[in-house]
């Protein structure tokens, strides 16, 4: 896909995703959770396994908004898709996975739990990935008007209409380092015993994408994640729009972009990955 038409599907995208935000704001204090399937997972608690089953009709919608729009930006047929539910309008992309076609990734309303708690840090997250490069990041926080997107290798927010390119921010002294509830608990205590704090997803305090987000502002050192879904980490992408960024697995090899689904093992951070860290991870 060239600039031209990247770029049309960037500014597209952003239009329905407001639109989108529109809906989730006046619906969110009325909507109910009408809950649905999830696989049981290793790590899970109680907290864990209500973020997973947790939905809303307004998933649905906010999907359905998404998909028209894409639908009049990219050459659907040929587009794989990656969307969290099971709306009308997948029907217009392609029903096999096509190789080396652009993969366009979908969550509605990502931490759908804290929406229906009435928290603002729920967002609408749209990806598309293409030969293992994110060629779009896009995550709206519709209750916050904080909007953070790539663009021509740039990383941006805009908030409350206001445009500003991110930069990435000094690092705390405190080794925060956040992990999500599959990695193993020894992994844990070796990261404890090498000096690090541990910030656990499954403790509800932190979820993904903050976690990602005090990774670019400082408060974080890296950001440690087992198996997670793609469309969860899209944040992730605009860490890696970032110089001096880096994406990688648990051996601290440079890996690529999935087709959407769960990642194996992932670390988002900046600088050097510390040895003490990889260390930590060998099991």
């Amino acid at each position: 896909m060239d600039r031209k038409h990247l770029n049309n599907f960037i500014d597209g995208m952003k239009n329905a995703m407001y639109e989108a935000g529109k809906l989730a704001q006046t619906q969110q204090s009325t909507i109910k959770n009408i809950g649905k399937n999830a696989e049981n997972l290793s790590g899970d608690n109680e907290y864990t396994k209500k973020c997973r089953t947790a939905k809303t009709i307004i998933d649905e919608k906010i999907q359905e908004i998404l998909l028209i729009a894409a639908t009049k930006l990219l050459d659907a047929p040929n587009v794989n898709l990656d969307a969290e539910e099971n709306t009308f309008s997948k029907k217009y992309f392609s029903s096999t996975f096509i190789p080396n076609a652009a993969v366009l990734i979908i969550d509605p309303i990502d931490a759908t739990l804290d929406y229906l708690l009435g928290n603002s840090s729920y967002r609408i997250n749209v990806g598309l990935v293409e030969k293992g490069a994110v060629l779009a990041s896009l995550i709206y926080f519709p209750a916050r008007k904080e909007f953070y997107f790539i663009k021509n290798n740039n990383a941006y927010c805009e908030k409350s209409g206001k445009l500003y390119k991110l930069s990435v921010l000094g690092r705390k002294k405190d080794n925060f380092v956040y992990v999500n509830s599959r990695v193993d608990d020894h992994i844990i205590y070796n990261l404890n015993k090498g000096g690090y704090k541990i910030v656990n997803y499954k403790d509800g305090i932190v979820d993904y994408t903050d976690a990602l987000m005090k990774c670019i502002t400082g408060e974080y050192i890296l950001c440690i994640f087992h198996t997670p879904q793609t469309r969860d980490v899209l944040l992730g992408a605009i860490i890696t729009a970032f110089p001096g960024s880096y994406m990688c697995d648990w051996k601290g090899n440079k890996i690529s972009w999935p087709n959407g689904g769960r990642i194996p093992q992932v670390i988002f951070g900046f600088g050097t990955l510390p040895k003490k860290v990889l260390k930590s991870l060998k099991i």
